[in-house]
C-alpha cells in the first residue's frame, strides 16, 4: 500500500497536524472523510455498495479519533508550543517526532481490521487496477527522481528544507540558511533505496490480497507492513533513515539558538494555534 493511500484512509488521524492556517486545519479534518472516499474510489473504482462501506467505516474511524486521540494530540501540540517558546533541544525534537510516531501508529492498528475487510472484498479487476496504479505511481516518482545531476537534486532538497523552515519561522538569516544546508547536504540520499522499499512493500500488499487469506490473517500482514517495518526492511535502510532523522534533529536544536524574538513568536503561535484547533474539534463532538 502506498504512502498516499495510507494517509487518504487515515488522514484523520493527522489532521490536527497539518494545514496552512487554523481555519483549514479544521476544515480539513471535518471533511477527512470526503477526501479519503475520493481518493480510495481513485485507487480501486469502488462499485456495488463499496463507496458506502468506505463511508460508514471511516466515519467510525473519525468518531473514535475524535474522542479518544484528539486529547492526545491536544496535549502534544500544547507541549510542543511550550518548548517552541523557550527553547527545543536535540531530544525535545526527537521526543516529538517520537510521540507523533505513536499518534500514527495508533491510528493504523485502530484502521487495520477495517482494511483487511475492504481489501478482502475488492473484485479481482481492481487489485489489478491497484497493480497498475502502483506502476504507474512509481514511474512517475522514478521520472521526476532522476531529473538532473546528483547535485542538481541535492540543490533541490536543500531548497525544500528551506522553504519550510522558512514557513514555520519567518525569513530565515544568512547563518540561519548555512546551517539548514550544512544538515542536509551530510543527509544521505535515500531516494533509490526509498523506491525500493517502497515496491517491496506493494509487492506484499498485493500477495497478501491474493492470497485471499483470512480477515485476521490480512490484518496481520498490514499491520506488519505498515507498522512493525522492522521486521522486514533492511537494517542499512533502517539505520539510513535513523541517520537522517538525527541530522533533522540537530538541525532543529541548531536553528531553535539562533531564533530572533519575532522567529520564536511566528512559531510558538504556529502550533499554539494548532492545539487550539484540536481543542476547538473535541468541543464540537456531536
Amino acid at each position: 500500500m502506498t504512502g498516499r493511500l495510507r494517509r487518504a484512509i487515515l488522514a484523520v488521524a493527522l489532521a490536527a497536524l497539518a494545514g496552512a492556517c487554523s481555519s483549514v486545519t479544521r476544515l480539513a479534518y471535518d471533511n477527512a472523510g470526503v477526501a479519503a472516499v475520493w481518493m480510495v474510489d481513485d485507487w480501486f473504482d469502488l462499485r456495488d455498495g463499496q463507496r458506502d462501506w468506505v463511508k460508514e467505516r471511516f466515519a467510525r474511524l473519525h468518531a473514535w479519533h475524535r474522542v479518544r486521540e484528539l486529547p492526545a494530540c491536544e496535549r502534544l501540540l500544547h507541549g510542543l508550543a511550550a518548548r517552541a517558546a523557550t527553547g527545543i533541544a536535540r531530544e525535545d525534537a526527537r521526543r516529538a517526532y517520537d510521540e507523533m510516531r505513536v499518534l500514527y501508529h495508533r491510528a493504523i492498528r485502530q484502521a487495520v481490521p477495517d482494511m483487511a475487510e475492504f481489501l478482502l472484498r475488492l473484485q479481482p479487476e481492481q487489485v489489478d487496477r491497484l497493480e497498475r496504479k502502483f506502476a504507474q505511481d512509481n514511474a512517475d516518482k522514478e521520472r521526476q527522481g532522476a531529473k538532473g545531476t546528483p547535485r542538481e537534486r541535492r540543490e533541490a532538497r536543500v531548497k525544500r528544507y528551506l522553504e519550510r523552515v522558512d514557513d514555520w519561522i519567518g525569513s530565515l538569516t544568512a547563518a540561519q540558511r548555512d546551517i539548514v544546508r550544512s544538515r542536509v547536504e551530510a543527509m544521505p540520499d535515500l531516494a533509490e533505496e526509498w523506491m525500493a522499499d517502497r515496491r517491496q512493500r506493494q509487492a506484499a500488499t498485493l500477495e497478501l490480497i491474493r492470497s485471499r487469506a483470512s480477515r485476521e490473517e490480512v490484518a496481520a500482514g498490514l499491520t506488519r507492513l505498515l507498522v512493525d517495518t522492522e521486521t522486514w526492511r533492511r537494517p542499512g535502510y533502517a539505520a539510513r533513515i535513523q541517520a537522517r532523522d538525527e541530522l533533522v534533529f540537530a538541525m532543529i536544536a541548531d536553528l531553535d539558538v539562533t531564533l530572533v524574538p519575532e522567529q520564536r513568536g511566528r512559531l510558538h503561535r504556529r502550533i499554539a494555534g494548532y492545539a487550539a484547533d484540536a481543542a476547538q474539534l473535541m468541543a464540537a463532538n456531536p
